[in-house]
């Protein structure tokens, strides 16, 4: 039986004359392809599946299982998508707007990127994702089913409103909702054992943040801090850039990292916790501020 670790074949431009190997143990790269006219895949890949450049999924037959990630970038349609039964790494499914027809795997190991989808109508999403799922583009929450309970991280980039919005009970990662411009409606999960970021509301108007928040909270975005109830725990650092004044503002008896208060005029009404982990900054934006969205997961 032919065998091989990793195969670049990223220089492809068409498959026709390709004869693969039986059985790869490492990364298939085929990120050059734009059609799957004449290619046979093995049935079984131990790393990643890079097709990254396919248009269209038609005459595609995917292996039966992928030990790493699937990558596809740049479907418009699932229309002729069979993914495989198992993915143990990441499956990106990058420009597709629709998710009619698509059956995604019952399990994906890793993370679950689904990049371009503008509407939750068809989507059911995977009983288990061992990674974080990514939906970045969805403009409204109708329709969208999500599991319970997430063990990663979830991204949410796109929504501006709560409306039909179910978050899940339990988060193990990151909940990053960047967007949203109005918290109503909004039902947080009782435990994220990560960060939380909301990037983009301007008011604490239906506002309920969790006791406990294991990672950062990110409130990027707020102008005052009326009705604003902060967690009584915080495990990472706290985030509050906007914010001109501190009256109203009851902060935290202990934050695991730094502080950070950036926009405010005068330090009327402030009182500091009695214990930071990091460092207070009350002057300028902090180097080690980024939103997850923005820096992290850039090249998403």
């Amino acid at each position: 039986m032919q065998h091989t670790d990793d195969l670049d074949l990223s220089n492809l431009t068409s498959a026709k004359g390709l004869t693969l190997p039986e059985e790869i143990t490492g990364t298939l790269d085929l990120s050059g392809l734009t059609s799957a006219e004449e290619l046979t895949l093995p049935e079984e890949i131990g790393g990643n599946l890079d097709l990254r450049g396919l248009t269209s999924a038609e005459g595609l037959t995917l292996p039966r299982k992928i030990g790493g990630a699937l990558l596809l970038d740049g479907l418009t349609s699932a229309k002729g998508l069979t993914l495989p039964e198992e993915i143990g790494g990441d499956l990106w499914l990058i420009g597709l707007t629709s998710a009619k027809g698509l059956t995604l795997p019952e399990e994906i190991g890793g993370h679950l990127v689904l990049n371009g989808l503008t509407s939750a109508k068809g989507l059911t999403l995977p009983r288990k994702i061992g990674g974080i799922l990514f939906l970045i583009g969805l403009t409204f929450a109708e329709e969208l089913t999500l599991p319970r309970k997430i063990s990663g991280s979830l991204y949410l980039n796109g929504l501006t409103s709560a409306k039909g919005l179910t978050l899940p009970e339990e988060i193990g990662g990151h909940l990053i909702l960047s967007g949203l411009t109005s918290a109503k409606g909004l039902t947080l999960p009782r435990k994220i054992g990560g960060a939380l970021v909301l990037s983009g509301l301007t008011s604490t108007e239906g506002l309920t943040l969790p006791k406990k928040i294991g990672g950062d909270l990110d409130l990027n975005g707020l102008k005052s801090a009326e009705e604003l109830t902060l967690p009584e725990e915080i495990g990472g650092s706290l985030f509050l850039d906007g914010l001109s004044s501190a009256e109203g503002l009851t902060l935290p008896e202990e934050i695991g990292g730094i502080l950070v208060l950036n926009g405010l005029t005068s330090t009327k009404g402030l009182t500091l916790p009695r214990k930071i982990g990091g460092h207070l900054d009350l002057r300028g934006q902090n180097p080690e501020h980024y939103v997850f969205g923005v820096y992290f997961f850039k090249q998403l």
